[in-house]
């Protein structure tokens, strides 16, 4: 049955069931597009009739007109194609709680501060003796300055890499696998390169520049998104369950 959609504000259709598939698939139609077919009382979000969809029966040779005489256009929804329609939507609404993103950003800090300990260790910075900082002895601080100047590159370097390696290949920090959450796109879809750099760097500016504001506003917010999630199209899930 012919299925059509809007879009700044004109209607678009009709379209097959296998394009409207794609037409998800693309995210070209997401969970507030208004959707509308024979049957239907009304027009309404994607959202409230993806979970409703089932296989439709392929009609026989020769029907090639619905029961109001309009043209029905080839194409059934496979089984494939209805996952894909479905499996988005339910974890994209189960969004993490505050307090669970907390505890998954905890497990984040401790092993990091694990790895930078042992960076500034191989650096040589755990040995110097406070109290010859303190005096000013210039042959101790220039070189401890330089070291800490490369603790830093080095320290936000891993970081980096850290997140990177972990989001791009989990969708999830180990503390995130941890509690059983993911991260992704406002669409549900996995977040790209340049998402999780930028995610990066918005959440060092919503921790240090905005005193931690950033990640209060997840508290407060209908979807639990904290300031780089706003600014970056990301959201922290609850990983369905198998």
């Amino acid at each position: 049955m012919p299925w059509y959609y809007a879009n700044n504000n004109q209607r678009l259709g009709p379209v097959s069931d296998s394009e409207f598939a794609r037409l998800v698939r693309e995210k070209i139609i997401r969970e507030d597009t208004l959707v509308w077919r024979h049957g239907m009382a009304d027009w309404k979000p994607y959202a409230e009739v993806a979970a409703t969809l089932t296989p439709p029966e392929v009609p026989p040779v020769g029907d090639v007109t619905s029961p109001v005489g309009e043209p029905q256009l080839p194409g059934a929804l496979s089984n494939s194609e209805l996952n894909v329609i479905r499996e988005v939507l339910p974890a994209r609404l189960n969004y993490a709680g505050f307090w669970v993103r907390c505890a998954a950003k905890l497990i984040d800090w401790l092993i990091l501060y694990v790895v930078s300990r042992l960076l500034a260790r191989s650096m040589g910075l755990a040995d110097l003796d406070p109290m010859q900082l303190l005096q000013g002895n210039m042959t101790v601080l220039e070189p401890y300055v330089q070291r800490i100047m490369m603790l830093a590159m080095w320290d936000s370097i891993a970081r980096l890499t850290f997140y990177w390696f972990f989001l791009k290949r989990f969708a999830a920090t180990p503390g995130k696998m941890l509690l059983g959450l993911k991260v992704v796109s406002e669409d549900g879809s996995p977040l790209s390169h340049g998402q999780i750099v930028g995610r990066y760097f918005s959440e060092i500016v919503g921790k240090y520049f905005t005193l931690c504001i950033g990640y209060i506003v997840a508290a407060f917010d209908d979807e639990k998104r904290a300031m780089h999630d706003h600014f970056c199209h990301t959201r922290v899930i609850r990983k369905p369950r198998e």
